[in-house]
């Protein structure tokens, strides 16, 4: 197993520092981590490297390209995967690890054990915990992807952009692999999901993502009514539908689109059959 972490940060003084000692803790350590400078303006850089670790770790640079919104985090992961690709031979597994996140010593082993005993797995990885924000357990969340060596080259031909860490599930599923989500790895943020610039513009880039990645309309206000009850009240849904309104069709293929909207379709068909069962399917967490 030769594991590659890839995390793009940007302005995350605060959070790097912490990943760093957790990683350093962790039982199985990555054969590589590549920390990506995303055009930072504060001095991330110079605390992490102010952290003791036995972590082999490299620090790449260069300038942001359009924030969140504008998909720099993505293409920034993309940069550093690049370049970890090329340092190290036979890579095995690869993974888009956010600064923020609050990992267990035993999250990564527990996590790569899941492609031990689901040979077609492409993609696996741990449920969010945080009841403010929670989200569904289906499917694994933005901050803590981890592919297969096999599942990352079949997503060559999505677009690193927003909405990647959505439409890479349904790739992967239209080319014959499976996304093991682990609901008895549950990890938690230092804050909301897609807020490091501020809730208002996250709410934003998900009215955004959710046109880019063809979300079924009826299932987008349903999408847009669940977040009117969550911080900032109303103020974010509203955000949320304009991002959505002004954004347009997106890079992303016609196919993977279909077939996002059908799996809503879906989910939505289970709800109205089951209310409590499809509640628990989407938002369980094992005990």
């Amino acid at each position: 197993m030769t594991l590659l972490i890839v995390t793009p940060i940007h302005n995350e003084e605060r959070n790097i520092p912490i990943l760093a000692r957790q990683l350093t803790s962790s039982s199985v350590k990555p054969h590589l981590w590549v920390v990506v400078d995303d055009g930072s303006t504060d001095d991330g850089v110079a605390a992490l490297k102010s952290v003791e670790t036995d972590v082999r770790m490299v620090i790449l640079e260069r300038e942001n390209q359009g924030g969140l919104i504008g998909g720099s985090a993505f293409s920034a992961w993309q940069f550093g995967v690049d370049r970890g690709l090329q340092m190290i031979d036979h890579i095995t597994h690869v993974m888009k690890l956010d600064a923020d996140v609050e990992l267990s010593s035993t999250y990564l082993e527990t996590a790569l054990s899941s492609f031990d005993t689901h040979e077609t797995a492409g993609l696996t990885g741990g449920v969010l915990a945080d009841r403010s924000d929670r989200e569904q357990t289906v499917h694994v969340p933005g901050p803590v992807k981890l592919y297969s060596k096999r599942g990352y080259d079949a997503l060559q031909g999505v677009p690193r952009v927003v909405g990647f860490d959505v439409m890479d599930e349904i790739a992967l599923s239209n080319a014959g692999m499976d996304v093991i989500v682990r609901r008895d790895l549950p990890f938690s943020v230092r804050r909301p999901i897609g807020a490091s610039q501020g809730r208002i513009h996250g709410r934003k880039r998900n009215g955004k993502v959710c046109r880019w990645t063809g979300y079924w309309t009826p299932y987008f206000f349903l999408h847009v009514a669940r977040y009117a009850f969550r911080k900032p009240y109303i103020v974010g849904a509203a955000a949320m539908v304009a991002g959505y309104v002004a954004a347009d069709p997106g890079p992303y293929d016609a196919g993977l689109k279909f077939a996002h909207a059908q799996s809503q379709k879906r989910k939505l068909r289970r709800a109205l059959q089951s209310p409590r069962t499809w509640f628990n399917e989407m938002y369980g967490i094992a005990k």
